[in-house]
């Protein structure tokens, strides 16, 4: 019986909750009305150009959520999406882009999506309409806002190619190739001695190198980023941009060899002008012939930087119909057409589709110029003592560019290491250089620091004195392209023994060396351990200084401090 009564008591209970619920009053969520939409533009032309740039814009006014208790909040949110759609009454495919916010702005990358998405035509004005649906839940109906129409003219956004820009970020011509447009990209490029570049994606992200001192072959897509430059070798490159893991990297050809078309190996020579590596040779007769091509090279990225390569292997091979790189040299058949003199040609141009053909008849061979030019001091004994090192500046004219500032100003030799060539200069004519037996050796006057220029292809040589101002030491800018000293920035003061200062206050975008009374140029050759450049170098040098923590195109205010006991550099801010 207890039991019972206390069964009843519990059911007593329950219905007294139920009816204060009805009793009380209900609490209505008002549905939201339209919003008014605007756009910032009624037309657009996309193109590769404008893909990182804002090229049309949306706002809208706000809705307020409104409850029939004022009492009672909610938390309800409004969720927008703005659509698109070539039917103005969206019966078609529709894109849809959510926000949470007033506005929208879409860069020309993503208008040309939308564009695609809902299936405009390329290269033509399209008619599409924009409204933004309203709802403050996702089983709520949306509320519309009026209609805009905005003509947007897509394009083919090409992301299996990458265009190669130069320092002012105009195209060049060449390409590099991403086969799964999956950003990473690759191809053949020849390319100058520090010669610097960019690199531009289909959706227009310009790709550069980290803006940050001592970190080559470093992407950033950022506003601070640097140009991408190559290392201190003129030539033919293999270059890998990785977008996805954000490094590059460049394999400089040093060399290539065929195989298997006459009784011996053949060199090949690059031609620049054509990207092309071409060889002649005398062939037995017509018929087919299974080759190799081989070489040598080195291999330049974030972890060797840009002074000193890694040695490295290169070999070509079929794959499927096409020709590509290799682990080991693979079998590639060639039609001879004829006996007697052929010409084989290796064509890297096109990064979709490299080439091997032989032709009838022999070809002109370019003239290949060494990297480096060796100047030392040449005894008749045979003896020689090192001064300096010239780099190839100008590849196709075999101009070489260097600076020199020690006590040797006669008995000079140019060697050319590569091909075993001793120069001197003509006995008539010390300007004229000359490898026959009866050169003289070249000198030079007065003393001090030097700018030297060779051009092998007029066989002549010049020097030009490098004056060092009226301190103790110097500061002057240095071209690293032609590898030469321009002009004076600022002469610092011996302090103290050794030890030189003097006040940097002017337009920073150069590169420099410091200069010594004695003529001794300091440079620095950067390292892990030497990644701001503070290390000093006389003479020899395997880079020219830069003010670290600096970007190019400011003007900071200076104190530089040259210590040559420690053979260091460094700079204090000025209030």
């Amino acid at each position: 019986m207890k039991t019972i009564k206390y069964l009843f008591a519990v059911i007593a209970t329950l219905l007294s909750f139920t009816s204060c619920e009805e009793d009380g009053d209900k609490i209505y969520l008002q549905s939201l009305s339209g919003n008014e939409l605007i756009a910032s533009t009624t037309d657009v032309t996309l193109n590769a150009d404008v893909a990182q740039q804002i090229v049309l814009s949306f706002a809208w006014t706000d809705q307020t959520i409104v409850i029939s208790d004022e009492n009672v909040g909610t938390a309800a949110k409004v969720v927008a999406s703005l659509e698109a759609s070539l039917s103005e009454d969206f019966s078609g495919t529709v894109s849809e882009t959510e926000t949470t916010s007033l506005s929208h702005a879409f860069t020309g990358a993503e208008l040309n999506t939308i564009a695609n998405t809902v299936g405009a035509t390329i290269g033509q004005s399209n008619a599409i309409y924009f409204r933004l649906g309203s709802a403050t839940g996702t089983n709520i109906p949306s509320a519309y806002s009026n209609v805009v129409k905005v003509n947007v003219t897509p394009y083919e956004m090409d992301m299996n190619t990458g265009i190669i820009l130069d320092a002012s970020k105009n195209a060049t011509g060449e390409t590099l190739y991403s086969a799964n447009a999956d950003g990473i990209y690759s191809g053949f490029i020849v390319a100058n001695a520090w010669e610097n570049f960019y690199m531009r994606e289909g959706n227009g992200m310009v790709w550069g190198n980290i803006g940050e001192d001592g970190k080559p072959f470093v992407l950033s897509n950022e506003s601070t980023q640097w140009n991408m430059w190559y290392p201190n070798a003129s030539g033919c490159y293999y270059v890998t941009v990785n977008t996805q893991g954000e490094e590059w990297s460049a394999l400089h050809v040093s060399s290539l060899t065929v195989s298997g078309l006459a009784g011996e190996d053949v060199a090949m020579t690059l031609n620049e002008s054509s990207n092309e590596w071409l060889a002649t040779f005398t062939a037995d007769g017509a018929e087919s012939r299974t080759i190799t091509i081989s070489g040598q090279g080195e291999q330049f990225n974030a972890t060797t930087g840009t002074d000193s390569g890694q040695s490295t292997s290169i070999a070509f091979a079929m794959n499927g119909e096409s020709l590509s790189l290799a682990e080991t040299a693979g079998s590639i058949n060639v039609e001879v057409p004829q006996a007697g003199e052929c010409t084989i040609r290796l064509n890297l141009s096109d990064p979709t589709n490299w080439t091997v053909t032989v032709e009838a008849g022999g070809a002109e061979i370019p003239v290949t110029y060494p990297e480096t030019l060796d100047v030392v001091c040449y005894s008749n004994d045979g003896s020689e003592t090192f001064m300096t090192t010239l780099r190839l500046t100008d590849s196709a004219n075999g101009i070489y560019t260097g600076t020199y500032s020690g006590e040797y100003r006669s008995e000079i030799n140019i060697v050319d290491r590569t091909n075993g060539v001793w120069y001197g200069c003509d006995p008539t004519d010390n300007s004229k250089l000359s490898s026959a037996d009866d050169k003289w050796n070249i000198w030079f006057d007065g003393s001090g620091a030097v700018s030297i220029t060779v051009n092998l292809s007029e066989m002549t040589w010049r020097y030009e004195p490098i004056g060092t101002g009226t301190g103790n030491m110097s500061m002057y800018k240095f071209n690293r392209d032609t590898w030469t000293i321009s002009d004076l920035v600022i002469e610092l003061e011996e302090t103290s023994e050794n030890i030189f200062t003097g006040t940097f206050n002017s337009y920073y975008d150069f590169d420099f060396v410091f200069v010594g009374e004695d003529g001794t140029l300091y440079g620095t050759t950067w390292s892990e351990t030497n990644q701001n450049g503070t290390s000093l170098e006389a003479n020899s040098f395997g880079s020219p200084l830069w003010i670290y923590g600096y970007e190019w195109g400011v003007t900071p205010n200076l104190t530089i401090t040259v210590n040559l006991t420690t053979m260091t550099w460094s700079y204090t801010e000025n209030n």
